[in-house]
């Protein structure tokens, strides 16, 4: 009997389809991300199949599902394409010597082992788990084959994918329960060993060894104040001289889209804090504030409104401020020092207004 996964991954693979069809390839990794448990090793290497069919537009199709997955599956996934079996399943053809001009799928499947190499295996929180792919790298680099150097886009959306204490934990625990998974599926004495000490992991036995994810969360919280620092100098460069413009899905734009995709998830923080975590509050606070400013700005100067845009502190602060230095000079009651104080700090308060 068919599976349904084979169905799907069939379905993403059919040499019918001119080219990559994405909404398939979502179906695909849904459908991993519910069932869970042995499903990401079975569709591992049911792909790695397919990127070795004789005909080669079902290898693209497969490799270009491959790639849709280590996006989407996470770790579980991770932990799959990073086994001995599913390495050597998806480089089987290669020859022992390189060619001097590889083949379109040949050219896909180092590329992909690169960016696996450069992307995960150096950013991932569970990267000590996936030397199985830096090995590959290194062996095919040894036999002769090379990899493109291609331009690497910064994945910005993850600076934007803050995480909370409880999610930190919960990704950690599925992240555990796959590898148990793993460990017990291969078997081996030593595997079966490390399996029992994450077993005992998984049920509390050692609290002490429990890692602080407050300290984490805040850590990934920081990464969003790089952005908002980043935005703030960027707004602070601008070059008004020549009337530097706003152009859609520039530099600024995809900071300032960050940080507003950010700013639901960082307000539904501050409302939990209230009651579970006041200590985090006044810190998330602060966070929403800097969000809230440097997106004021970021408006004006898509606006053309260079003033505003060059100024940080809002307009209503600075009419306090502004408010707070008459009163500060103007300490004396009597009318001719009055008078007179006005008078000589008039100018110094119209600059301090025009800033």
């Amino acid at each position: 009997k068919v599976s349904q996964l084979e169905v799907l991954v069939t379905r993403a693979c059919d040499p019918s389809l001119l080219e990559p069809n994405y909404a398939l390839h979502l179906e695909v990794a849904d459908y991993i991300n519910t069932k869970k448990a042995n499903t990401p090793r079975e569709a591992s290497m049911l792909i790695a199949r397919f990127a070795n069919h004789r005909n080669p537009h079902i290898s693209v199709l497969a490799l270009s599902l491959i790639d849709t997955l280590v996006q989407t599956c996470g770790y579980p996934f991770h932990l799959q394409i990073s086994t001995k079996e599913f390495l050597n399943e998806l480089v089987r053809r290669f020859p022992e010597r390189p060619p001097p001009f590889p083949g379109p799928v040949m050219s896909r499947i180092l590329d992909l082992i690169h960016g696996w190499k450069e992307g995960i295996c150096a950013e991932s929180r569970w990267r000590d788990d996936l030397g199985n792919i830096r090995d590959m790298h290194r062996l095919l680099t040894f036999k002769g084959y090379r990899f493109r150097d291609l331009p690497r886009q910064p994945d910005l959306s993850d600076s934007m994918n803050i995480k909370s204490a409880d999610e930190l934990e919960m990704e950690d625990r599925e992240a555990q329960s796959a590898k148990l998974q793993e460990l017990i599926r291969r078997g081996t004495p030593r595997d079966l060993a490390a399996a029992q000490e994450l077993m005992k992991a998984l049920a509390g036995a050692n609290p002490d060894a429990k890692p602080d994810y407050r300290s984490q969360a805040l850590t990934e919280l920081s990464k969003l104040e790089a952005k908002v620092v980043l935005l703030n100098e960027m707004l602070d460069n601008v070059d008004t001289s020549r009337r530097e413009k706003f152009a859609s899905g520039d530099v600024y734009d995809q900071v300032a889209n960050i940080l507003e995709s950010a700013r639901p998830k960082l307000q539904k923080w501050i409302s939990d804090a209230e009651t579970d975590d006041p200590e985090s509050l006044d810190i998330f606070l602060q966070m929403n504030d800097q969000i809230n400013i440097v997106l004021d700005r970021f408006e004006a100067f898509k606006k053309g409104d260079y003033v505003t845009s060059s100024n940080p502190i809002p307009a209503e602060l600075a009419g306090t401020s502004t408010r707070n230095e008459l009163s500060l000079i103007d300490f004396d009651d009597s009318a001719p020092s009055h008078t007179s104080s006005s008078g000589a700090s008039s100018h110094p308060v119209d600059e301090l207004a025009d800033l």
